[in-house]
């Protein structure tokens, strides 16, 4: 799959990392790129159109990253998305419960564009 063939939607409560991220996905070539501020904000987006990757910080207040992982791998509307957790405070535990619940890689905050670009080409062996 080409980068500007995915549909990846942000989710961190932190505008300033969204915003990072949007710059650094469209830096990158992928023309899709949308952003939500909480898990509920992102589930409603999945269900108006589901995403080829999903970018989700682990502490947000509200519904965490893992709430939010479980709701998206429990809910056979969104399809198959890649999920890559992107967190602040990842220990290995944290990593491995992450994967387990469904995600496909978990990224240390703060990450560098090339490592979050080398996970996405990983994971869509673009």
């Amino acid at each position: 799959m080409d980068l500007a063939d995915l549909d990846v939607l942000i989710v961190d409560d932190h505008e300033a990392m969204r915003a990072l991220l949007q710059r650094v996905l469209a830096k990158a070539g992928v023309a899709h790129v949308r952003a939500a501020a909480s898990g509920d904000e992102a589930l409603a987006a999945l269900r108006e159109r589901p995403a080829t990757l999903i970018l989700a910080d682990n502490n947000m207040p509200g519904m965490n990253g893992m709430a939010f992982l479980k709701a998206v791998r429990g809910e056979s509307g969104f399809g198959a998305p890649k999920v890559i957790m992107v967190s602040g405070n990842v220990g290995e535990a944290h990593a491995l419960d992450a994967k387990a619940a469904g995600a496909d890689d978990v990224l240390v905050k703060p990450v560098a564009p090339s490592a979050l670009l080398e996970a996405i080409n990983a994971l869509f062996a673009v």
